[in-house]
């Protein structure tokens, strides 16, 4: 169907179309009376991971099911001038996108109305077999990256500062505006190479969503400097679909050539 797609991009399809079973579900539901939903989440991710695919969801937008594609590099490490031999390379750059929302399409439905936003970021790494007894998450990956969507209420000067982990800057209080309403959270949906969460909340919440970062976290990469892997760069795809009621509204036609939209700011 679309034969100039990355391999990050067609395998971060088959993520973003899949969805849980009915019966995937019941079973969650059993495991959250036992537990607490981090455990019961954690055990829904390990036994059946992101559900079952749906080729056509994977191949196809609809009038009410809108996919955004995009397909961005980036370097995720770097060395100040001046640095010597025994000094680690640093996290280098993240990459902004402002999302193209269908807006005048989402606001003929009511404000309150319950949507759905599904991101998925997919990327391969480079492993590190060689290694006994990982002492840590980012001895086996060659580097890792992350997404966070700008939460409703949000400033984009707080979004940006909150990513690069400003806290120490005495004007900078944290992260503003509401955080919730993700299925899995910035913690659970970190895990492996491939990052999809799912977020439900309002029309009026999902109008101020509008702008994602994608940035790096450490890896192999960054603490073996003798072999230059951090001058690499990295590929990566991120998806975005919005999911709005079964009603007379084409949320497809207001943004043309979904496929590889490059919105990086």
């Amino acid at each position: 169907e679309y034969p100039n797609l990355w391999p990050e991009t067609i395998r971060g399809l088959i993520v973003h179309s899949s969805e849980w079973t009915p019966r995937m579900m019941e079973r969650f539901g059993l495991l959250s009376g036992m537990h607490s939903p981090k455990i019961a989440k954690e055990n829904l991710l390990r036994t059946v991971g992101y559900g079952v695919p749906s080729l056509q969801k994977a191949r196809y937008s609809t009038d009410n099911a809108l996919t955004l594609v995009a397909e961005g590099e980036l370097q995720p490490f770097t060395m100040k001038d001046g640095a010597t031999a025994s000094t680690d390379p640093k996290l280098n750059q993240m990459k902004l996108y402002q999302l193209p929302w269908p807006k005048e399409s989402l606001r003929q439905l009511p404000l309150e109305t319950e949507v759905k936003l599904k991101v998925t970021l997919s990327y391969f790494i480079e492993p590190n077999p060689g290694r006994r007894g990982y002492r840590s998450r980012y001895s086996y990956q060659s580097h890792g990256l992350r997404f966070e969507t700008i939460r409703p209420g949000q400033e984009l000067d707080n979004f940006r500062a909150y990513i690069n982990g400003l806290v120490e800057l005495e004007e900078y209080d944290g992260p503003e505006g509401d955080n919730d309403g993700w299925f899995l959270g910035s913690q659970l949906r970190t895990r492996g190479s491939i990052h999809s969460d799912t977020w439900i909340g309002t029309v009026r919440d999902l109008l101020d969503m509008h702008t994602i970062a994608i940035f790096p976290v450490g890896g192999w990469w960054k603490y073996r400097t003798a072999e230059d892997r951090w001058r690499n760069e990295v590929k990566f795809s991120l998806l975005v679909s919005i999911e709005t009621p079964e009603q007379e509204i084409d949320i497809y036609s207001e943004v043309e050539n979904l496929v590889n939209i490059s919105i990086e700011t």
